[in-house]
């Protein structure tokens, strides 16, 4: 993860107060993150992956609205790991990794 990329609000721990949270940059920062943390930098997730990095209840929350979206405008595009039962996505010009 490029550390020079990263936005102020993230290096000062603030994102999650702020009255937008979450938009899809912190959507991303966030996933980025947990990624990292799991050992696939800039790797391949599914739904199941959501509940890893924003909790269970993600799907009751605004984040569901934001993902969704992102699916939709293909910030998140589906990947050829992809099979009939299982969606596999990975983020489409990851900031934090060029």
């Amino acid at each position: 993860m490029d550390k020079n990329k990263v936005e102020f609000k993230y290096l000062m721990g603030i994102w999650k107060s702020l009255p937008d949270y979450p938009t899809k940059s912190d959507v991303v920062y966030e996933l980025s993150l947990y990624l990292l943390k799991d050992g696939r930098p800039n790797g391949e997730f599914s739904y199941q992956t959501f509940n890893s990095a924003f909790g269970g209840d993600w799907e009751k929350t605004k984040h569901k609205t934001v993902i969704e979206d992102m699916i939709t405008e293909g910030i998140f595009e589906e990947t050829l790991k992809s099979s009939a039962g299982k969606r596999w996505y990975k983020i489409k010009n990851n900031p934090y990794y060029k």
